[in-house]
């Protein structure tokens, strides 16, 4: 799936940006240090998406909001009551 939000080009930017440190040693500890921090940030990530669909749901049926986002009824259910892709495993 190619995304061409702003979102997702904001962090290509930075994607960029880092490959773009030209000493190796300093562009590899810089990518590490992002690398770490990606669990956090997909939690975060989580969260800011179901408080979204929290919000949408405080005025649109389950099944508006999954037309909306372009996603299942099911799948709305799931992201509003916090289960995510990696906790059904």
């Amino acid at each position: 799936m190619t995304e061409t939000s702003p979102a997702v080009n904001a962090i290509r930017s930075v994607i960029a940006d880092l490959a773009a440190i030209p000493d190796p040693v300093d562009r590899a500890r810089a990518v590490g240090t992002v690398l770490d921090a990606v669990p956090a940030l997909q939690a975060e990530l989580r969260a800011a998406r179901q408080a979204a669909v929290v919000e949408l749901r405080a005025t649109q049926s389950l099944a508006e909001v999954a037309n909306t986002l372009g996603i299942s009824v099911p799948r709305v259910s799931q992201i509003a009551s916090g289960v995510s892709r990696t906790s059904r495993k």
